[in-house]
């Protein structure tokens, strides 16, 4: 068809039944070709189910379309047009993996697809598909390294080989009212990859994106999902912070991980709910509602709504309110592979305060590059693989304990924990430490509101200060715990005393 000049509209004729398969791909990339070299437009997809041929290779990747600047595709409704790549692998003259429906490739040369937007259609991945005894990265839904001004409106992925929306180093754009659905029909719960969302970051202090009021299910690994790309020793990935991603109003259930990142950074959740309902394919699948791994830094959950519960905090408990919110924020979770009792009455260690806080704090730390974990202990009784080593690590790093050996496993006292909360508060003001960069990462104040503490506030905190300041704001959960801070906090109060600091902060 002949191209269309910019913000004009075309129709594009394409085929239905599978052996219109190249011709499709023929003509709709040829349309889009034209499409940008004339400047760009608007391509409308007729309704109906269309099939597509790969058509690129190289030796990652197949895809059935290349992407261009300034073009827009637009299908009759996100139910009503059907774009299904097709491919079958190691078959003679077939793909030698899974087929991308749309790609972009700009991280190596720099090349930012820019202004090309997406709505109103369905990629159905299940007449493609890639090596059966292997997940591997490919096979999406869209394939994008590197792109800008993109925006994405009512479009669903299905049954695609890989992640359904696989798109790296996004920088001002959009994706609303979008579905995942089955992304992954190759993958094991093992694998790197196969997520509904997939937002691969790292390449510049410029990124962002916003995803709002989207679904994903069934997904094998993740529903939405963020990994900084220095994991895989990538080059181009040198930034250490982005503009910011946020998750807002989505929903996420029968996923392995609903809502998650693999080093991600600086990501907000906010009204996010997660479902454990089963996986159709996979009883009881679920298992957290949040799980990010391997060093994430900088990233809050907000007023997200939790469907797991634990079983020894029922509502008429006196913690329940202070656990429910721990829950909303992500500072405590709830697995299905047995960590489903928070033990309430327990005595609270030195280390689960340690992690409590500084989820609460947004996970302050910096991006780690490529293989370059620090794998020292941060103090001598402190392995750097346990759980808490990376909020011992910040606490360190941030001056809020500097005691060596931690005792991690040792109980913490009201007054201890009134000191650490006090020293955090005095954090919060000081522009030059890890608690302020992870608290405005994660809001929308700009970080040069931060003010410097006057000096006569920055001398170092007492536990009589800090016991005198928190019963003036009454955070300690208990009469016992005001008449002797010394004696030890239990799991409920100290997610109530964090929760009352909250409500102080707020």
């Amino acid at each position: 068809m002949p191209g269309c000049a910019q913000d004009e509209s075309a129709f594009v004729e394409l085929k239905q039944g599978r052996s219109a398969a190249e011709y499709n791909t023929q003509t709709l990339q040829q349309a889009i070709n034209a499409a940008s070299y004339q400047g760009g437009g608007s391509l409308l997809l007729p309704a109906g189910t269309f099939y597509f041929a790969w058509s690129h290779e190289d030796d990652w990747n197949n895809c059935a379309i290349i992407a261009r600047d300034n073009v827009s595709i637009k299908g009759a409704g996100m139910d009503e047009t059907f774009l299904k790549p097709l491919g079958s692998y190691s078959e003679e003259g077939e793909a030698a993996h899974g087929v991308d429906m749309f790609l972009h490739e700009g991280a190596e040369s720099g090349d930012c697809l820019t202004n090309a937007d997406f709505a109103d259609f369905t990629i159905d991945g299940s007449a493609a598909h890639g090596d059966p005894a292997q997940y591997n990265s490919s096979g999406k839904g869209f394939s994008f390294t590197l792109f800008k001004d993109c925006d994405w409106n009512r479009v669903k992925t299905v049954n695609t080989d890989g992640t359904g929306f696989g798109v790296d180093f996004p920088i001002d754009c959009t994706m609303t009212d979008c579905v995942a659905i089955r992304c992954g029909k190759n993958a094991t719960a093992s694998s790197y990859g196969a997520s509904g969302f997939g937002i691969g970051t790292g390449y510049s202090e410029e990124e962002s994106i916003v995803i709002e009021n989207c679904t994903a299910y069934d997904n094998t690994k993740y529903g939405f999902f963020f990994e900084h790309q220095t994991t895989f020793d990538n080059p181009a990935t040198k930034s250490p912070r982005a503009h910011g991603f946020v998750v807002r109003d989505c929903e996420a259930s029968g996923n392995l991980y609903n809502f998650g990142g693999n080093r991600a950074n600086d990501v907000r959740f906010i009204e996010c709910r997660s479902n454990v309902s089963a996986s159709a394919a996979r009883e009881a699948y679920t298992r957290y509602a949040f799980q990010f791994h391997n060093y994430s830094t900088r990233i809050t959950v907000e007023s997200s709504a939790i469907s797991q519960a634990y079983e020894d905090v029922t509502p008429d408990h006196s913690c329940y309110e202070s656990v429910e919110w721990a829950l909303e924020r992500n500072i405590a979770e709830v697995g299905s592979d047995g960590s489903n009792t928070f033990r309430p009455h327990d005595e609270a260690t030195r280390g689960e305060a340690a992690v409590f806080l500084w989820r609460y704090a947004g996970r302050p730390g910096k991006v780690v590059f490529g293989s370059n974990v620090d794998a020292s202990c941060p103090t001598q009784d402190v392995p750097a693989q346990s759980y808490y080593a990376e909020a011992v690590r910040w606490m360190k790093d941030d001056g809020l304990s500097n005691a060596d050996p931690f005792k991690p496993e040792e109980a913490i006292t009201y007054e201890e924990l009134a000191l650490i909360l006090q020293r955090y508060a005095d954090l919060l003001e000081a522009p030059e430490s890890e608690a302020s960069d992870a608290a405005h990462s994660a809001t929308s104040a700009a970080d040069e509101s931060v003010e410097t503490l006057p000096e006569e506030t920055k001398t170092p905190r007492s536990a009589t200060d800090a016991v005198a300041w928190a019963t003036e704001n009454d955070l300690f959960p208990c009469d016992e715990a005001k008449e002797d801070p010394n004696q030890t906090c239990t799991r409920e109060g100290l997610i109530a005393m964090i929760h009352a600091f909250d409500s102080i902060r707020s």
